[in-house]
């Protein structure tokens, strides 16, 4: 079984590549390489989350990028709370073993 941190992080790692991705779709947008790069996240066996570039060949659509950073911002928000969550059970859980 995997730790729930360890599933929390590999999230939050897949959405750090996603807005950088993102982030880099939207400095393209007015140049001669518009074309759109997207990020690929498939889930892993044991728990957790890997993530992989592709090139879409579409042009950069800025209100989907727009969409894009703030989806994957709340997503990266909502596995740091796991996170946080899981080292106050763990803590607490030394606590009461002590």
């Amino acid at each position: 079984m995997t730790d729930i941190a360890e599933v929390a992080s590999s999230a939050m790692n897949a959405y750090s590549l996603k807005q950088s991705v993102t982030a880099l779709n939207i400095a393209k947008l007015n140049t001669s390489d518009s074309a759109a790069s997207s990020v690929v996240m498939q889930s892993i066996k044991n728990g957790g989350v890997s993530a992989s570039v592709a090139q879409t060949g579409d042009r950069v659509d800025i209100s989907k990028e727009a969409i894009d950073l703030a989806t994957s911002g709340n997503a990266f928000k909502a596995n740091l709370k796991v996170m946080k969550a899981s080292n106050e059970m763990d803590k607490e859980l030394f606590s009461i073993k002590a």
